[in-house]
């Protein structure tokens, strides 16, 4: 089974601004991706080569953010954040049962699904692992489940020189990758944070968070 970077995340209280700002940034417009229908948010993708991509991802004003857990999260946020990233796979309980054998607590499948402007229909199965000391650098896994890959869709010009994650506690958070199968550096840190390196038309750009 294959396991890789998917996708990173970035929340933002409003979406229009902090995609302004990443284009102010990096030279590039993250372009519209769609609405998550009931889970309160809406998004805008860039693309970080050909099967990685960045995601802003807001409230979306058309839905109820009440009750909805991330979209609650984002839309308390005083300024952009990095939230935490996503890991591929197109085998979903093979990664449900290499995340629960790392000490892993798991969630079932949740399908999703979203509308691109031009009309086409992505779904997706995502499941999500939590764990008491490493919280959101513990990425969540993605199965495409055959959709168009954002990557390849998404405006380009960016590639992703470096992810690294940051936390206290190095050694524990590095064995959970290596159980999960990825491939992602982490470095000791006073607090918990990602540090995502881009090279971009405006040379490179570094996005700390939390």
């Amino acid at each position: 089974m294959t396991v890789k970077l998917d996708h990173i995340l970035l929340g933002a209280p409003d979406l229009d601004t902090a995609s302004s700002q990443f284009a102010a940034l990096t030279g590039v417009t993250p372009a519209t991706g769609g609405t998550h229908p009931g889970f309160g948010t809406r998004n805008r993708l860039v693309s970080l080569g050909p099967d990685v991509f960045f995601e802003v991802i807001a409230p979306d004003p058309a839905q109820e953010v009440g009750g909805k857990q991330r979209a609650e999260m984002i839309a308390g946020l005083s300024h952009p954040a990095l939230l935490t990233f996503a890991i591929q796979t197109t085998d979903i309980d093979g990664l449900r049962a290499r995340a629960e054998a790392a000490g892993l607590s798991t969630t079932g499948r949740v399908p999703m699904h979203r509308t691109r402007p031009d009309g086409v229909r992505l779904d997706w199965t995502v499941i999500r692992f939590t764990h008491p000391l490493y919280g959101e650098t513990v990425p969540f896994g993605i199965d495409w489940q055959g959709s168009p890959h954002p990557a390849t869709t998404s405006p380009s010009g960016c590639t992703l020189r470096h992810l690294t994650v940051l936390h206290p506690e190095p050694a524990g958070l590095e064995d959970i990758y290596r159980r999960l199968g990825l491939d992602v550096a982490v470095q000791g840190s006073l607090r918990p944070g990602f540090v995502v390196e881009l090279d971009t038309p405006k040379g490179g750009v570094c996005f700390l968070g939390k």
